[in-house]
């Protein structure tokens, strides 16, 4: 079972969000009250669509490392869309959830309009070294390391926020728990280049200045590969935008999906 969300007449045109690993629907509420705000007084027919991946949130808990498969992963939210009786849909993808949106428009392009892929995983994966799967595991235990590891991704964090406590963190002990290093396996030598070359929608792939997660010059390799690709650093921010300036996050892609190039 796929948790999903559907927030109506926040947009012009509806938007499905994919969060990245260990995150939530959760993730995207900051920049909901910036959607709220420039929707008042308008007559928006588009919804925010948020979905989470297996394991993580409202999600059902895969029961092995082989439910958790990027391919699955995509799939799984084409069937959402298509459950919604909504398309074509723009896509917004953070970190992991860009390479799912990726993937998604190469199965489905009929369903899908215009994509923003926020500091997303590399068209080639990303692979982890072996310190990074055992702090995973050590992780499953202790709430605190979690917290430690989730809020060096997220540029000028504040540990003691009440939003970064008692909801980032809080997900990402419950997606530890669930898919745990799962996902960083089946990102490990995953290659979708082939899959994205063939992609005709327009992608704008951004990525944070400060991103200490994943390079820069994965992000440029990625939007090359798409033949209506656009590259864009966000200046100041890191590999968490849409927590660490919703505002400028919005904006930016607000511009993209509804205004022309």
């Amino acid at each position: 079972m796929i948790h999903v969300e559907v927030k109506p007449g926040l947009a012009p045109e509806d938007v499905f969000f994919i969060h990245g690993n260990l995150a939530s629907n959760r993730w995207w509420l900051p920049s909901e009250e910036i959607w709220k705000k420039e929707a008042q007084g308008k007559n928006y027919q588009g919804s925010l669509i948020y979905a989470e991946f297996r394991g993580c949130g409202g999600s059902t808990a895969p029961q092995s490392s082989d439910e958790v498969n990027m391919h699955l992963f995509a799939e799984d939210f084409i069937e959402v869309v298509r459950s919604l009786k909504k398309g074509p849909v723009h896509l917004v993808g953070h970190s992991t959830g860009g390479l799912i949106a990726s993937l998604m428009m190469a199965k489905a392009p009929e369903l899908f309009g215009k994509a923003v892929l926020l500091d997303s995983v590399g068209a080639q994966g990303v692979t982890f070294d072996t310190s990074m799967i055992s702090a995973f595991e050590q992780m499953k235990q202790d709430r605190n390391l979690t917290g430690v590891v989730l809020g060096s991704t997220i540029h000028n964090n504040n540990p003691e926020s009440k939003f970064f406590k008692d909801v980032l963190v809080e997900d990402a002990f419950h997606a530890v728990k669930t898919v745990g290093h799962w996902v960083l396996q089946a990102l490990d030598g995953l290659d979708i280049r082939e899959e994205i070359q063939k992609i005709k929608n327009e992608v704008l792939v951004l990525h944070g200045e400060h991103d200490k997660l994943l390079p820069m010059s994965d992000s440029e390799a990625l939007a090359s590969l798409f033949s209506r690709g656009k590259f864009q650093v966000i200046e100041g921010l890191g590999h968490c935008p849409n927590i660490e300036s919703p505002e400028k996050f919005v904006s930016i892609t607000r511009n993209f999906l509804f205004h022309p190039l």
